[in-house]
């Protein structure tokens, strides 16, 4: 009887989503605190109700979060009060024109709001994000790690994860997006940064090849700016699956470890082409 007591069970979990800060950075996703109906309301005061519970904006449809429980639907509006500006609440509000089984298309618009009186302060909309076929969106989370560009100056983060469906080739990512306040509105600082990534192709018993990549961002002093650098830290674990010759399924794994710089050149950071989301 083969024994395989070694297999690789790593693609088959959720994507551990990794950057600067801990888990409580990516946590109280669901901090609407029952308000989620209000702050919708006031920024898009035309929205009707639909039959099936949702809103209706200019063709689009807006899921509010059920209670203040986080219910694993990606399509849902989130809430979380800003760590660094406490008396800001952002709001992720995913905009959806088609939903089904094998594809979906939408928009995410986010929301600065007053944590008080939940009056709209800044508003970005970023089209397509929420647009998926094989490979599907599974979480959208705010990232509110300190992500310190100046001295009075903090970025927040979004992340979206996507997953595969194919169980002989895995496959899952997270992207992450910074967005700093500037004056009435809200400005991309980083754009589609992939902070974890995982994927393989195996027999669906032993025999395979894995990779899986986390990055970690730490905000350093800049020598040549007053915007502080980011220092990309990245671990990439390749692994090799072989039935050895006692019928185990044995893993052979390397592990690199590089790290890379990001410079603000006056509006942005550059993120180069390998670090990005191709589709």
């Amino acid at each position: 009887m083969k024994r395989f007591s070694n297999v690789r069970t790593l693609f088959f979990t959720p994507i551990v989503l990794i950057g600067l800060g801990g888990p409580a950075a990516l946590a109280g996703q669901s901090e609407c605190a029952g308000r989620a109906a209000d702050i919708i309301r006031r920024a898009y005061p035309s929205a009707t109700n639909a039959d099936d519970g949702t809103l209706l904006f200019e063709g689009a449809s807006i899921t509010l979060p059920k209670g203040d429980s986080v219910d694993g639907d990606p399509h849902a509006v989130i809430c979380r009060v800003w760590p660094a500006q406490p008396q800001l609440t952002l709001i992720a509000v995913p905009s959806m024109t088609e939903q089904s089984d094998s594809e979906n298309e939408g928009d995410i618009e986010l929301l600065v709001v007053d944590s008080t009186n939940l009056q709209v302060r800044q508003r970005l909309r970023l089209d397509g994000l929420m647009s998926d076929d094989a490979f599907r969106v599974r979480s959208v989370a705010f990232d509110t790690a300190r992500y310190q560009l100046a001295p009075k100056r903090t970025a927040f983060g979004l992340r979206i994860s996507r997953e595969g469906s194919s169980r002989a080739n895995p496959f899952g990512e997270t992207t992450l997006w910074l967005f700093a306040i500037e004056g009435d509105g809200l400005k991309p600082v980083l754009d589609n940064i992939v902070v974890s990534e995982s994927h393989g192709e195996w027999d669906t018993v032993c025999a395979g090849e894995f990779s899986e990549t986390t990055r970690t961002l730490s905000m350093v002093p800049s020598a040549k700016a007053a915007v502080a650098d980011i220092v990309v830290t990245e671990k990439t674990t390749t692994s090799v699956n072989r039935v050895g010759t006692d019928n185990n399924c044995n893993s052979e794994d390397k592990t690199t470890i590089d790290k890379r710089r990001l410079r603000y050149d006056g509006s942005a950071y550059g993120v180069p082409k390998d670090l990005k989301r191709v589709n």
